[in-house]
């Protein structure tokens, strides 16, 4: 955990920039603090008068929902001011076996306090099987989680177990998202450049296709609006192999000919 040395550093560098307005505590998990040091980080940035917007990313909701006391949720919803200052909670459910009755009470009591509470899926390989997001999609509004952003795997060596194409992402989004009612399917697809930030894969025009290997795998070229950041203007990386992607898919029982439409998708 950060000093709190470096947390009161944090907070006044906040204090003197007044173009920051929303302020996001993460971690780790920020949730494994104790209500009174949670509360003492919130009572400084409530004393910034440009701060309109306070997020929490936590993943309590789904390991460990008791962590969401009735004193908690109060605490929280405390420092809502309507029309001056929000807080919300972001949270990370990665698949519908993940929407129990525990999360269900947890989501329940952070929003009687006025929470708003989101959700970030990465979409790994075990949960990209058709329709499977589609459906956390209609639980997460059951309980009443708004679906916020889909996070394509960044390219790592170490994480290759777990990455899809995101050609597999873009089709999902226009084969499967696109069956469910509008405030069901409010997620927005990323591709988190390192270095750089997030680039929404919606959006054609901050991708080139350099070319495309014999495997299938595509070779992008992103062209993330940040471009005077740590003077690099883009970013190269060679995505999944479709081919590969495709028989993993039938290894666990899957028909790769459902997916026959994944490379039509750039």
């Amino acid at each position: 955990m950060a000093s709190r040395g470096k947390i009161a550093a944090a907070i006044d560098w906040i204090r003197k920039h007044p173009a920051v307005r929303e302020v996001l505590l993460t971690g780790g998990d920020p949730m494994v603090m104790s209500d009174g040091r949670l509360r003492e980080i919130l009572e400084r940035l409530a004393e910034i008068s440009h701060v309109d917007l306070v997020r929490i990313g936590t993943r309590t909701p789904v390991t460990l929902p008791m962590r969401i006391t009735p004193e908690l949720a109060e605490m929280l919803g405390s420092f809502r001011q309507p029309g001056r200052r929000e807080i919300a909670v972001v949270t990370h459910v990665e698949h519908p076996y993940e929407i129990t009755p525990e999360l269900a009470g947890a989501i329940d009591r952070l929003r009687r306090n006025g929470i708003a509470v989101y959700n970030q899926q990465v979409y790994t390989f075990f949960v990209s099987r058709r329709f499977e997001t589609a459906r956390l999609r209609l639980l997460l509004r059951r309980v009443g989680v708004d679906p916020y952003y889909t996070f394509a795997p960044k390219g790592k060596e170490e994480t290759a177990d777990y990455r899809v194409p995101i050609a597999r992402i873009l089709q999902e989004r226009k084969e499967e998202a696109r069956l469910l009612p509008g405030l069901r399917r409010t997620d927005e697809p990323v591709f988190n450049v390192p270095g750089l930030g997030k680039n929404h894969l919606r959006a054609i025009q901050h991708r080139d296709l350099l070319t495309i290997r014999p495997d299938g795998a595509r070779v992008y070229e992103f062209h993330p609006w940040e471009k005077n950041v740590a003077n690099r203007d883009t970013y190269v990386t060679a995505d999944v192999p479709i081919w590969d992607y495709l028989r993993r898919l039938e290894a666990i029982g899957e028909r790769a000919d459902d997916y026959r439409s994944i490379w039509y998708y750039y």
